[in-house]
């Protein structure tokens, strides 16, 4: 059921007509409708958080066992020597890089290329 609203506007001798589809009147709801509806919406489901990306929990060496031992002796002839690199490749704890590094050093097998910076350590071979 369509209800149409006619206005006819005059201006300035000009006779403006516009026709407006009228919506009808809201039913009104009862009190008995409201606590329906209202009960109704607390029974949806509540959002829940993500709990993000995890990342898995890496099992580290903290040991140099012999085995290791023969492949970390490996790293002097890598270019780029940095205790996340050896960690990475050899599947061991950044402090147990970080003292082979130093091992190595003393022994002049690698020698620092980066001095200036105290918190990231850079190493390459002996030419």
């Amino acid at each position: 059921m369509e209800h149409i609203l006619v206005i006819i506007i005059e201006y300035k001798k000009k006779i403006k007509i516009k026709i407006y589809n009228k919506v009808p009147p809201k039913e009104r709801k009862t009190k008995e409708q409201i606590a329906a509806a209202a009960a109704a919406s607390g029974r949806s489901k509540k959002k829940k958080w993500g709990k993000g990306k995890n990342k898995e929990k890496l099992n580290h060496a903290v040991f140099i066992d012999k085995s290791l031992q023969s492949k970390i002796l490996e790293v002097q002839n890598m270019k780029v020597i940095t205790p996340s690199t050896i960690s990475d490749k050899y599947k061991v704890n950044l402090s147990v890089a970080r003292s082979v590094i130093k091992y190595l050093a003393e022994k002049n097998l690698i020698k620092e290329v980066c001095i200036q910076s105290h918190c990231q350590k850079l190493y390459t071979k002996v030419a």
